[in-house]
């Protein structure tokens, strides 16, 4: 798994290549406390790349999400491949933040 951060517009863009399962979750969450805790703007989670997610993976999007809630900004999901899309609805979790099919419309909601 490789994970990096930029800023766009405003908003701290995360990228995350390869897997997010129970071997490569805890380094994704200690990145994201050394990176990311506490949001001060926006994030966008960007999954392109994602080839899978297990249940570890999704705890830690989870734990991405109430960062970003208690710190007062929006976490979003962008470029979700198919096999993630299934596993964020079966698993409710696409009802808990936005996911967007472009980082242009995570960035900027509307410009549908």
């Amino acid at each position: 798994m490789e994970i990096s951060l930029y800023e766009r517009d405003g908003s701290k863009i995360i990228t995350v290549t390869g897997r997010i399962d129970a071997v490569t979750s805890d380094d994704l969450s200690k990145w994201l406390e050394e990176k990311v805790s506490p949001p001060e703007s926006n994030v966008v989670l960007d999954c392109t790349e994602v080839d899978y997610v297990s249940s570890a993976g999704l705890r830690v999007i989870l734990q991405l999400t109430k960062l970003a809630k208690q710190s007062g900004v929006v976490f979003s999901l962008c470029n979700p491949q198919d096999n993630l899309k299934e596993v964020l609805d079966i698993s409710g979790f696409s009802a808990l933040f936005p996911i967007y099919a472009t980082i242009d419309e995570a960035i900027l909601p509307g410009s549908k």
